[in-house]
């Protein structure tokens, strides 16, 4: 299980974070939605311990990562894996090498084993024979679900996806979102997705959570948020200008 506690972020005069609290109960996808520059991204990398919050607390199976010690959060993350908004893939390396590098670093699997893995999990998205290619060789749709088995080739416990769908056309994006719902299905693992994509979020979400204003407004079930009364989650949900306008003026802070 997951535990966010009044986490609070700051850069400068902007604060990003104010005081967020939420849970991610095992095997269940939580998608975080909100308007572009209300800190989502901050919010997962936060979780992952990429980003240090000034305050609060992050439990990853009752280890606060915001406390311990250097070895027990690469201890940590080593149960998570992490999908970044443009794939973040190494240009220099092989689509191989690529994938491989989790299980490389990671795990003291032998190179027979490393070599079945990275096959296996490329298999699982859809992608074959493309091992000896470069990054610059693929498209968008098909650097994004390396990213993704590059994520899962060491077996993690959580998958924290950063907008999977970003950029993608309709048929891609579908793609990813199966491709999410089959992850869950057979490799039981419990992932927090950060988009703007309304129809795969539908798709895929077992909860929805609304980050507004630095906190959370909205934390439900799908036909939860589907059917919410609050006008600045319907308007975000349906993709409506009824109602108050969501902008970054509206949250009192620039981009971030």
């Amino acid at each position: 299980m997951i535990k966010i506690k009044n986490v609070c972020k700051s850069f400068g005069d902007k604060h990003v974070l104010r005081g967020v609290n939420f849970e991610v109960r095992d095997g269940e996808t939580v998608v975080i939605i909100g308007s572009s520059g209300v800190g989502k991204s901050i919010l997962l990398k936060t979780i992952v311990g990429l980003i240090k919050p000034d305050d609060g607390s992050v439990k990853i199976d009752d280890i606060d990562i915001t406390k311990s010690s250097s070895f027990d959060l690469h201890e940590t993350q080593k149960k998570m894996g992490y999908v970044f908004q443009e794939a973040a893939l190494f240009d220099s390396l092989s689509i191989f090498e690529n994938v491989a590098f989790g299980l490389r670093t990671l795990t003291s699997h032998t190179d027979k084993e490393i070599e079945q893995k990275v096959a296996q999990c490329l298999s699982m998205v859809g992608l074959e024979k493309v091992e000896h290619l470069k990054p610059s060789d693929l498209s968008g749709g098909m650097k994004k679900r390396v990213g993704l088995a590059r994520a899962v080739a060491y077996q993690p416990s959580y998958i924290l996806y950063d907008e999977p769908t970003t950029g993608l056309d309709p048929i891609m994006a579908d793609v990813i979102s199966d491709l999410i719902i089959n992850l869950k299905k057979y490799l039981h693992v419990t992932s927090i997705v950060v988009t703007h994509d309304m129809k795969s979020a539908y798709k895929i979400a077992d909860r929805i959570v609304m980050l507004y204003n630095g906190g959370i407004i909205f934390n439900g079930a799908l036909e939860e948020a589907q059917n919410t009364k609050n006008e600045y989650v319907k308007q975000f949900v349906e993709g409506s200008r009824r109602g108050p306008i969501l902008t970054d003026r509206t949250f009192g802070m620039d981009k971030i």
